[in-house]
């Protein structure tokens, strides 16, 4: 695994779990951790005639995320998470939301680097090329486990199911979900200790913004987690992008 493959996988692990937690906020009014809004969209939407709509768009961003999360079907979930960014950038453009359309125009970034990464996969989309056809996803090679990601993918569609009944429950069940996601991505034998150390630091912060405020209950607060997380995990990376830019020229 290279720097770049490395690098890739924290985006897919950032975008599928920003749009499957939004998702499944949405679904329960706000009761999901999340990073990104609106969580009262259908309820906001039910005053148009328009909550199924709203049903609709919180149940894709959940699957779309946890298609991506599994690692092995991100590709589909890269490329039907697309036209959703750029309907959402649309969407907070017309309606005046301040900042939040630079923070959707980096998500469609994102998306964009992610799909960039699978260009060879792509490309027979606008190049002539047969062996385009034949080209395997990089993902596919990384993480070639089916059992795993068809299982995470199951456990979020249970989380759609049970996103009206108690939300600890759903919470649990979810975090059951996101580590089973990184026990898939731990297959993988090829991340050095510094990439390993800052996976788990994304999954602590992933199970931190989940749980939010009921982490404050146990009198821990969950700010000072994220954000300890956060930097501790920018140190790793950096220590990690050393370690292999290091390892590359002692091969040369």
């Amino acid at each position: 695994m290279t720097s770049k493959d490395f690098f890739t996988l924290l985006i897919r692990l950032l975008l599928g779990y920003i749009f499957l937690s939004s998702g499944l906020n949405k679904l329960t009014d706000g009761g999901f951790g999340h990073l990104i809004g609106p969580p009262h969209l259908i309820k906001d939407l039910a005053k148009y005639q328009l909550e199924k709509f709203g049903y609709f768009i919180a149940i894709s961003q959940v699957l779309i995320g946890a298609l991506v999360l599994s690692q092995r079907f991100s590709l589909i979930g890269l490329i039907a998470m697309m036209p959703m960014n750029v309907c959402i950038i649309a969407f907070t453009i017309a309606q005046n939301w301040g900042g939040t359309p630079i923070v959707n125009a980096l998500l469609i970034v994102l998306n964009i680097l992610a799909l960039l990464y699978e260009w060879n996969s792509l490309k027979f989309l606008l190049v002539a090329d047969n062996q385009a056809f034949a080209s395997i996803p990089k993902t596919l090679h990384l993480f070639p486990n089916l059992i795993f990601p068809l299982i995470i993918i199951a456990i979020f569609i249970v989380t759609i199911i049970l996103s009206s009944s108690n939300f600890i429950i759903l919470k649990i069940i979810a975090s059951i979900g996101f580590a089973l996601v990184y026990f898939n991505i731990f297959q993988n034998k090829d991340f050095i200790m510094t990439e390993k150390i800052v996976l788990i630091i994304t999954l602590l912060s992933i199970i931190q913004i989940t749980f939010g405020k009921d982490i404050f209950l146990l009198g821990i607060n969950p700010f000072f987690i994220f954000f300890g997380c956060f930097v501790l995990g920018f140190l790793m990376l950096l220590i990690s992008v050393y370690l292999r830019f290091r390892k590359a020229k002692n091969h040369v």
